[in-house]
């Protein structure tokens, strides 16, 4: 694990987002020394006008509005500095591949717990 959730509106041009998931997913594995295998992606469209910014609504994915609402959930054992890395590597890969500004990328962390998360059939247990 790590999960990360991604919702945006939209977009006016075609996007693969299949491909961009994978693109993603790759460079989390990579750079944080995870098994690919252990890392989960997911893209969920928003509908149109139905995503507030500064009290607007639109209906497709602005470069500089309405920022990606990125959600990241990785095990309590990572470091501040590990966590800090997978979120640079997150907003870099997607201003890389997406026509999103980075500073149009808004991400949150939450920590998972060990027996907390169920994966592979079991309650999945870590030391901190």
């Amino acid at each position: 694990m790590p999960l990360i959730r991604i919702k945006s509106l939209p977009f006016a041009q075609e996007v693969n987002i299949p491909s961009m998931l994978g693109v993603l997913s790759k460079a989390v594995s990579e750079t944080s020394d995870i098994d690919l295998k252990h890392v989960m992606a997911t893209w969920d469209y928003l509908s149109p006008h139905h995503y507030a910014h500064n009290g607007k609504v639109v209906d497709c994915q602005p470069d500089k509005t309405h920022p990606l609402l990125v959600h990241l959930v990785a095990p309590s054992f990572n470091t501040e500095e590990q966590i800090a890395n997978m979120l640079e590597v997150i907003a870099n890969t997607l201003a890389d591949v997406l026509p999103v500004a980075k500073e149009n990328i808004f991400i949150n962390f939450s920590p998972a717990y060990s027996d907390g998360v169920y994966d592979s059939g079991h309650v999945v247990e870590w030391d901190d």
